[in-house]
């Protein structure tokens, strides 16, 4: 495919932009980051345009991407949030949202990955999976642990009570 014709990578920058903004701004808890690892991530996507569009799944490789931008920000924050005071809730950046976010930051990165494709897009287990690249039994442990790690440091953190089932679910199960 020749990258040079950008009707194909147009198309396919309408289709995913909704859905990967949707997971950089779970996992950053910030609309501008959020756009702004989005846009990075479509740009990495346009740059090897020409291979990603032969993929099965491009969005994938995208999610993908995008999902190691979340984690380097979140190792670069690690080290300025040392010298930041905790941020305050206001309007458009509700104090749950940030609290979520920082909740995931507390796992490993492929649980925060699992938790996020399956609780956060809605994507099924055997989905979730094959994305990660492992077992269907390794998901479900993962979802389980993670859930339990984010609901207790939601509840630690004083203001957020997980809702319902007590999971702090993020989209549907």
């Amino acid at each position: 495919m020749d990258r040079r014709d950008g009707t194909a990578f147009d198309a396919f920058y309408s289709a995913s932009w909704g859905r990967l903004f949707g997971q950089a701004y779970l996992l950053s808890g910030d609309r501008e980051t959020a756009q702004d690892l989005t846009q990075e991530a479509l740009m990495r996507t346009w740059r090897h345009w020409d291979r990603v569009a032969a993929y099965e799944d491009p969005e994938g490789w995208s999610r993908r991407v995008l999902h190691n931008l979340c984690i380097e920000t979140w190792r670069k924050g690690r080290i300025r949030a040392s010298y930041r005071a905790e941020l305050p809730s206001t309007p458009d950046f509700p104090v749950h949202h940030h609290e979520l976010a920082q909740a995931m930051r507390a796992l490993p990165p492929d649980q925060a990955r699992a938790l996020l494709l399956h609780d956060g897009l809605g994507m099924t287990v055997p989905e979730t999976a094959a994305e990660l690249a492992v077992p269907e039994g390794t998901v479900r442990s993962w979802l389980s642990r993670s859930r339990k790690v984010v609901a207790a440091r939601i509840t630690q953190s004083g203001s957020g009570q997980p809702r319902g089932s007590g999971s702090p679910r993020v989209g549907r199960s």
